[in-house]
């Protein structure tokens, strides 16, 4: 590891002479000093974790100039083996036009407290357009995933999942050849042969089958246009060859000291392109106030069906979060309800405070999760970043 940053900073430091070079490094930790299990009636306490993410990364390099750059990211799993993605590059062949390659993300308007509340999104390995004139913006996408096919035709679909069948055919029969075996009522050369032939039969039913249709996968139309009424934002995204559809638009705008927006999203999915469509909707709304050492915001995210609207169909996801700033740290408190519908009635209720030591950043809170039972913990996060 220590190889690698001193690689990579060195790149950084000799780079810089010709086009620009960020370095970022840093390390998370997370925790429970205490956690109390309300539904089991069970104790624990201390108990540190990686907290390391993508999104947060260990370590990751920028470079790039007035025409082109690229960012890659390291970071470990859960099992702390050191790991790559979020491999990115980008070019413009003009100031009007820039190419996105590798991990894309864009979505509609996003809350600011946990980054999760939002009506569309991805966040995958693709490539995309941004066309930006004065005020217009539009992004055209096509995401596909890491090594896999944005287009494949029938016969590359069939041959994909005839080697599915025949791998799964051949273990079932191991499985059952293994027993035979074991039992003495089969040899180890007719069990190879018997796990040959299941593995062949699956393989030939389905070659054997027409050809299914081409799929294509997901394609996302982004527009934005921003002018002194506010921002207004449009986003149409398709998935699994048009099956999964959503479109919505959106609203943005700030009134010192209030920023404010507002989305609508209509969604419909269908099991298979002869199936009928089930057909949905989102609106969300989030407010923000910030004055002088004071910060408070909400988000609200509601759900539901077109057709067969009743309670229990529909989702209302709420976000809330308050701090004030003071000389020795943030307090805040925060509450998240994944659906004030929802029977029995749960939610996060978290009082906490946020500080520094030198480089070091860290919060401690009492976090309650409210449920038909109160489980009550004692989370702990620490961060350097360098």
């Amino acid at each position: 590891m220590k190889k690698i940053v001193g690689i990579l900073a060195a790149a950084a430091i000799l780079a810089t002479s010709v086009f620009a070079a960020d370095l970022t490094a840093g390390v998370r930790l997370e925790g429970d000093l205490f956690n109390y299990n309300g539904a089991t009636e069970s104790a624990k306490a201390l108990m540190l974790k990686n907290a390391n993410h993508f999104w947060q990364a260990p370590l990751t390099l920028t470079i790039s100039d007035d025409r082109a750059g690229g960012t890659f990211k390291f970071t470990d799993n859960e099992s702390n083996a050191f790991e790559t993605g979020k491999w990115a590059i980008w070019f413009k062949p003009m100031d009007m036009l820039k190419v996105n390659l590798g991990t894309i993300d864009k979505s509609m308007n996003v809350e600011t407290i946990d980054y999760g509340g939002r009506l569309i999104n991805y966040d995958s390995f693709g490539a995309s357009l941004d066309v930006n004139v004065d005020a217009f913006s539009m992004t055209f996408s096509v995401v596909s995933g890491n090594g896999t096919y944005w287009f494949q035709d029938g016969k590359t679909i069939k041959a994909a999942k005839a080697k599915e069948a025949k791998e799964k055919a051949e273990k079932e029969a191991q499985a059952a050849a293994d027993i035979l075996v074991a039992s003495g009522f089969m040899t180890k050369d007719q069990a190879k042969a018997a796990v040959k032939e299941a593995g062949d039969e699956a393989e030939k039913k389905v070659l054997a089958a027409d050809d299914p249709d081409a799929s294509v996968g997901e394609f996302n139309v982004y527009a934005q246009y921003a002018a002194d009424f506010g921002t207004i934002s449009a986003m149409f995204d398709a998935k699994d060859t048009f099956k999964d559809l959503s479109v919505g638009l959106g609203y943005k705008n700030t009134f010192d000291p209030l920023t404010i927006f507002a989305d609508v999203a209509f969604y419909s999915k269908k099991a298979d392109k002869d199936a009928d469509p089930v057909n949905s909707f989102g609106i969300d709304a989030d407010v923000v106030f910030a004055q002088d050492a004071l910060n408070a915001q909400a988000y609200v995210k509601f759900t539901a069906p077109v057709k067969d609207i009743k309670k229990e169909n529909i989702t209302v996801f709420t976000l809330a979060k308050v701090s004030y700033t003071l000389d020795a740290g943030t307090v805040y408190l925060y509450f998240k309800d994944a659906n004030l519908l929802a029977d029995p009635f749960a939610c996060t209720i978290k009082p906490g405070f946020t500080s520094k030591v030198s480089i070091m950043d860290y919060e401690i809170a009492v976090q309650f999760d409210v449920a038909k039972k109160i489980g009550i913990s004692v989370p702990v996060n620490f961060k350097v970043n360098f």
